[in-house]
């Protein structure tokens, strides 16, 4: 984020400090053989840092919180583990850091629960849907090149305020959701880039969003995953006709609960097997796709602000991806709303990342500005 005014370091470590209280996990290392947090005694000095420490940050080693202050404070890069959270598990933390940092009480209680098991009450899934049994098979070549390039590359790209209010009215009117739009905006992209005409995006869901947990602190990782939304683009078929298709996929998904497939048998089996041969089987289970996409939605920014300053923009990114990967990462901060990559590989990398969140925005704006 961006910053304009005076933030204040002392408060901001004091605050770190307390939320230690809720979530002391931010201090400790993670152990990748036994599978827990391990607390080594670093403090809150080991969390702020003027370097950017974040492109060489072993959890192993470090702390699961890492704040980087730029340009006497202007931009402020804030990292947390995916080991210990997940994106909104990383929203809620900032709204209780800025809360601990201004001094007022937070507006839940302050208990941070871990637990997956209440998620998973009266949960029943469904079968998969016929376009996603059909297309069982179909995968997506990487949309870029492998390398062994080293170079890291943060790219945006952004709709503006006018224009994503547009956007979202329309959704309404359409009765479609956001997510919908984004989703068929990437894939109209990715099928005219590689000239196929079906197309396979896996989307990370909030468990918690199935569940009474909105009014707990659960800074955790509680994602699960519709591994294949399915989306058939024939040269023929306007913008609207593909999000139609996606809406009614992604409707179909949820009413079965298919973002839980294969999550309660690793509940089950989480304290009974040894951790190596348990994280063998979520590698397999979970294994990373070449192309990918995270919604983060919206950050709160009657909930994210910092007393004696602004913030001027704001963004959230997933962790930067080795090539061949690409994952595309959209978040809404004050109506603006920032389309971004990060990657690891050759300048070649950075034009091509640049030029996929331009044409997938551009796709986006064509569609609301068409009457």
């Amino acid at each position: 984020m961006e910053v304009e005014g005076n933030l204040d370091i002392s408060r901001l470590r004091s605050a770190i400090a307390r939320s230690c209280q809720y979530v002391p996990e931010i201090l400790y290392t993670y152990d990748f053989t036994r599978g827990r947090f391990i607390d080594k005694g670093f403090t809150v000095d080991d969390i702020i840092s003027r370097a950017s420490v974040l492109l060489q940050w072993d959890l192993g080693k470090k702390p699961q919180l890492q704040i980087v202050m730029n340009g006497d404070e202007n931009e402020i890069t804030i990292g947390m583990s995916h080991i210990l959270t997940d994106g909104e598990g990383f929203l809620q933390y900032l709204y209780l850091l800025a809360s601990l940092y201004n001094g007022q009480p937070p507006s839940f209680p302050l208990e941070n629960s871990r637990d997956i098991s209440p998620v998973l009450r009266n949960v029943h899934i469904g079968r998969p849907t016929e376009q996603t049994w059909r297309q069982r098979h179909i995968t997506v070549p990487p949309l870029r090149a492998d390398s062994n390039g080293k170079l890291y590359f943060c790219l945006r790209s952004r709709i503006g305020p006018k224009d994503f209010s547009v956007l979202y009215s329309k959704s309404k009117k359409q009765n479609v959701t956001l997510n919908d739009i984004f989703i068929t905006a990437y894939a109209r992209v990715i099928s005219r880039l590689h000239k196929i005409h079906t197309i396979v995006i896996p989307c990370p869901a909030d468990l918690r969003g199935f569940s009474s947990m909105s009014d707990k602190l659960s800074i955790a990782n509680m994602t699960g995953i519709y591994r294949k939304i399915v989306v058939e683009i024939k040269p023929q078929h306007s913008f609207h006709e593909t999000l139609l298709q996606v809406h009614i996929e992604m409707q179909l998904q949820k009413s079965r609960y298919r973002c839980f497939v294969g999550i309660r048998p690793l509940d089950y089996l989480f304290h009974k097997i040894p951790p190596p041969v348990m994280a063998q089987i979520i590698k397999w289970a979970y294994r990373l796709f070449p192309v990918s996409y995270t919604n983060f939605g919206r950050i709160n920014h009657t909930k994210l602000f910092f007393e004696g300053c602004k913030i001027k923009s704001c963004y959230t990114t997933g962790a930067y991806r080795l090539p061949p990967d690409f994952q595309l990462s959209i978040s809404t901060f004050q109506n603006v709303c920032t389309l971004n990559c990060t990657l690891i590989g050759q300048n070649e990398d950075s034009m091509t990342g640049q030029n996929i969140l331009d044409e997938v925005k551009n796709e986006i704006l064509e569609w609301v500005n068409m009457n």
